[in-house]
């Protein structure tokens, strides 16, 4: 293993050292198949092809990759029974430069050269405990170590005011956040079932859709952020802890081509997921409801 990869493993132990959706099919429940009828096939695969429509283009310095197009030749046994539950994805990536992926590679680098001694000095404190408490375990001595265990606890704490300021170290690093995220996930998707935010907050309607988003506070709000817009009618109801529990108007005894609502979830940046909330069709996917 060569120094930057040791490195580079170097940092990820750091970033763990203070922490002690869907792609529906058409598939009923279990695992029998049969071959779907000309009108569930030509259902199935045109909704698909409209969901994939829907998803947004990559935004500028990105790239986009959307899931490939769906041959329903089969549906499980019972499928026609309720109905049909489905969704498509992409998936967007940063493109940096040759010059961006270097200089944070070198950030990384340095800052995990810096961080080295502290996380030698923790790791071989650790390994030392561990043997003292294991030898007063056989000795049946319960005082030394419950001695050990707080003196344990000091050391977990301390680990995790290093693993804290070396995050810190990397979110303001000179090559800039090193740790924002550099890809995002959307899925676009119709009959979902309920949903539920613990922590949320709700933006500007877009198209007349309620868009929520789970809120994060503190540096790492910059990082990635999940966002639904919601079409059709949802029922929005908040619990007595602040969470938010969204009710499907799914009707498992409806026919199954019967389409009851849409969600489109975001995984992203926010400021990349402003871009693909703006830009995702929800006026098709609007259009799909009732059909």
């Amino acid at each position: 293993m060569t120094k930057k990869m040791k490195l580079l493993f170097l940092m990820f132990i750091i970033l763990t050292l203070g922490s002690a959706f869907f792609k529906a099919t058409a598939y009923a429940d279990g695992g029998i198949s049969r071959k779907t009828t000309p009108a569930e096939k030509k259902f199935l695969e045109t909704l698909h092809s409209e969901l994939r429509a829907v998803l947004p283009k990559a935004p500028e310095k990105w790239q986009c990759d959307v899931e490939p197009e769906r041959k329903y030749d089969e549906v499980g046994e019972g499928f026609e029974k309720r109905p049909v539950v489905m969704g498509a994805a992409a998936s967007y990536v940063k493109i940096e430069t040759q010059a961006e992926g270097e200089a944070k590679e070198k950030a990384m680098v340095e800052i995990g050269e810096k961080k080295k001694p502290s996380i030698d000095a923790i790791m071989k404190k650790q390994e030392e405990l561990a043997l003292k408490i294991g030898k007063a375990a056989e000795n049946m001595d319960i005082k030394e170590v419950e001695k050990l265990q707080k003196e344990s606890e000091i050391l977990a704490k301390e680990a995790e005011k290093l693993g804290n300021d070396t995050t810190a170290e990397m979110r303001s690093s000179s090559a800039g956040n090193l740790l924002k995220s550099t890809n995002a996930n959307i899925n676009a998707g119709v009959n979902l079932s309920e949903i539920y935010i613990i922590n949320p907050v709700e933006l500007p309607k877009i198209d007349g859709c309620f868009v929520l988003r789970e809120k994060k506070e503190g540096p790492e709000s910059a990082d990635k952020s999940k966002t639904v817009i919601l079409i059709g009618p949802w029922k929005i109801e908040k619990n007595s802890e602040g969470a938010l529990e969204i009710k499907s108007p799914y009707n498992e005894s409806a026919a199954y081509d019967k389409i009851m609502c849409a969600a489109v979830h975001i995984e992203a940046p926010d400021d990349i997921a402003e871009t693909l909330m703006k830009t995702v069709d929800l006026k098709k996917l609007n259009s799909l409801i009732g059909k």
